[in-house]
């Protein structure tokens, strides 16, 4: 840990952090405070830094860059690239203290091309008042800068991340959410100018709550949350931004991601007691980005109900593998497939998947698929062949026997009565 319980930097501790990531990635960091001070450093390119900034007046401008990168890397949850006066890029970290801004971890120079002899002289006549001591000097730091592939810049931050993660672990769902809320609000704002150019848009609203509700039911939660946006983003627009009508709207959602989730297994009473919370919640919320993140906290719970798994040792197994066979339930999916990508033996896996969920490995990707087709029967005018291929059936006649022997209609029938 970088802070200890009273919120006390621990020296030892960050310098440990600085040179674990300096001696692996060799690639030179500093700890900044929130002024962008330099705290502690660690790397061979520190000299070449001090140089510039002896000279280039620009002392200030590197604090507050620093500082600049450090909170803007913190309010977008990931790493913050930036380039330097002299065009040298650096990676920027937030440190949080108890939820608090601190500081950050700054890793840098780096140079994402080949350094010759004229593009070195370029960099040294940036500065003026070098001596020429001191421009033999800066040729000399600059050969200190690693060189490092643009292609591979983004993977030295996620490593940073991950090291100060484990150092700050509080930070890290802080930093987080963050990046969650800015993923979902680039994604509804895209929504919106792709909703804008319907040309008909009255059918979305149901078209998106039909689709909404069968994801919940079925537990498939990635494809839930792209709908989700999709449909923020209608009733956004919809309704010009109007917090109060919105917030009736999104109780409207909420009762009916509850009966889906009810519907896919759910249980009732704890779905009714966490519907009271969280129309209680509701009231504190006073403006749209915090409904969209509050609207995708809940289609979580939701969907985490109706994947109801009890025991805590293989729950995330379980879950990984639903994950999957959401994701590729309308291909010729197999057991072995599956268990191979959670790493079990095909016989112990199934085995565990009926003990966990109640239902076989082939009775479970059966109701996803049933499900699916109805939904596509019941709003698109889609052929019945070109459905049952679409959700996973190779052959319509047997698509056709399962669909009436789960529903009691015909797929034709389904769709005249829907």
């Amino acid at each position: 840990m970088i802070f200890d319980k009273n919120g006390n930097l621990l020296k030892e501790n960050l310098k440990e952090l600085l040179k674990t990531y300096y001696m692996a990635i060799d690639v030179s960091i500093r700890a900044v405070d929130k002024s962008g001070n330099i705290l502690d450093s660690m790397g061979n390119s520190m000299k070449f830094c001090s140089l510039c900034n002896k000279h280039s007046n620009e002392i200030s401008f590197c604090k507050n860059e620093f500082c600049k990168a450090s909170k803007q890397s913190m309010n977008i949850g990931e790493p913050y690239f930036f380039f330097c006066p002299m065009d040298f890029m650096h990676i920027a970290i937030p440190l949080l203290n108890n939820n608090v801004f601190w500081g950050g971890l700054i890793a840098g120079p780096i140079s994402i091309k080949e350094l010759d002899n004229k593009l070195i002289d370029l960099k040294t006549k940036k500065i003026s008042t070098f001596s020429s001591n001191e421009s033999h000097s800066f040729s000399k730091y600059v050969q200190t800068i690693p060189i490092i592939d643009i292609s591979k810049i983004k993977y030295l931050g996620d490593i940073l991340f991950m090291i100060t993660s484990l150092h700050l672990k509080e930070s890290k769902s802080i930093l987080d959410e963050k990046k969650q809320r800015m993923k979902q609000q680039s994604r509804i704002n895209e929504e919106v100018q792709l909703t804008k150019a319907q040309p008909n848009k009255d059918y979305l609203s149901y078209y998106y709550e039909k689709n909404l509700y069968i994801k919940v039911k079925n537990g498939n939660n990635l494809e839930a949350k792209n709908i989700l946006n999709k449909l923020l983003a209608f009733i956004y627009l919809n309704e010009g931004h109007n917090i109060d009508i919105i917030k009736t709207r999104m109780i409207e959602l909420c009762s009916l991601l509850s009966r889906a989730a009810i519907e896919g297994g759910a249980n009732l009473r704890e779905m009714m007691a966490f519907n009271y919370l969280l129309f209680e919640d509701l009231k504190t919320i006073k403006d749209l980005n915090n409904l969209s993140f509050w609207m995708l906290k809940v289609l979580d719970y939701y969907s985490e109900c109706v994947v109801n798994i009890p025991s805590s040792k293989n729950k995330d197994i379980i879950k990984r593998a639903i994950s999957y066979i959401n994701s590729y339930y309308n291909y010729p999916l197999k057991l072995k497939e599956v268990a191979d990508y959670v790493h079990l033996n095909p016989s112990y896996f199934s085995t565990l998947f009926k003990k966990e969920t109640g239902v076989s490995f082939s009775k479970y990707i059966q109701k996803i698929r049933i499900e699916e087709s109805k939904c596509l029967l019941a709003n698109t005018q889609d052929t019945i062949p070109n459905i049952a291929i679409s959700v996973g059936f190779n052959d319509q006649s047997y698509f056709t026997k399962t669909f009436k022997k789960v529903t009691g209609f015909t797929p034709r029938q389904y769709r005249i009565e829907y």
